[in-house]
C-alpha cells in the first residue's frame, strides 16, 4: 500500500502542477485565445507602423496585392476577422462606403487575420463586399502593429501611411477620414485642417 500511495502521490504532484500553471497561464492572458483581441477602444490612434509600409497580401483570388500597385489612390487597409462581433456589425457599412467612395480614387483592401478561407468567403458574400480580401496568418498584422480588430489603416495617393482608428468605423467616420484625404490629394484646405 505505500508503494501506491508513493506512486499516486509522485504522479499527483507533478499533475498538480500542471494544473496550476494552465491555470496561471489562463488567469495572464484574460481567457483569450492566442489571436488578437477584439478592439475596446475606439477611434484614432498613434500609428504603429512606419509611414512607408508595405505589404504583400494573398487574396482570395490566388493573386499577389501589394501597397506599391495600389499608388495614385488612396487605400483603407482594414485589418478583420469573420469571428470578430464588432467586424460583422462593420461589414455592410464597409461594403456601401466602398461602392460610394471607389469611383473617386478609393480603394479598400481587406485583411483576414488569423481565419480561414471558408468563414471567410461566406461573410464576404453575406454582406455584399466587392473589394480585394486576402487571408493573412499574423505576419502582416504583426509588422503593421495590429493589436486588436477591427483596425484600420489610411493610406494616402503617395502610398504614406497617415492614421490608424481602432474599432469598428460609422459610415460618418469613413466619409470625413476620406474626404480629408481626398482633399488633401486636390489641394482643397478642409474645415478640420485651419
Amino acid at each position: 500500500m505505500t508503494q501506491r500511495r508513493a506512486i499516486a502521490i509522485g504522479m499527483g504532484i507533478p499533475l498538480t502542477l500542471l494544473a496550476a500553471l494552465l491555470a496561471w497561464g489562463v488567469a495572464q492572458n484574460g481567457g483569450t485565445q492566442g489571436r488578437p483581441g477584439v478592439n475596446d477602444n475606439f477611434g484614432e490612434v498613434a500609428l504603429s507602423v512606419e509611414p512607408d509600409a508595405d505589404f504583400e497580401l494573398a487574396t482570395l483570388d490566388g493573386d499577389i496585392l501589394t501597397l506599391e500597385q495600389l499608388r495614385g489612390k488612396i487605400v483603407v487597409v482594414d485589418f478583420w476577422s469573420s469571428w470578430c462581433a464588432p467586424c460583422k456589425a462593420e461589414g455592410p457599412i464597409l461594403a456601401e462606403s466602398y461602392r460610394e467612395w471607389r469611383d473617386r480614387g478609393v480603394e479598400f483592401v481587406g485583411i483576414a487575420i488569423w481565419d480561414e478561407a471558408g468563414p471567410v468567403d461566406a461573410f464576404i458574400q453575406s454582406n455584399g463586399i466587392e473589394y480585394v480580401n486576402g487571408l493573412d496568418n499574423g505576419r502582416i498584422a504583426v509588422d503593421w502593429g495590429v493589436s486588436g480588430i477591427p483596425e484600420k489603416f489610411f493610406v494616402t495617393a503617395e502610398g504614406e501611411v497617415v492614421k490608424k482608428v481602432t474599432g469598428p468605423n460609422t459610415e460618418r467616420t469613413l466619409d470625413r477620414i476620406l474626404t480629408e484625404l481626398t482633399d488633401e490629394a486636390l489641394g482643397i484646405r478642409t474645415s478640420s485642417a485651419r
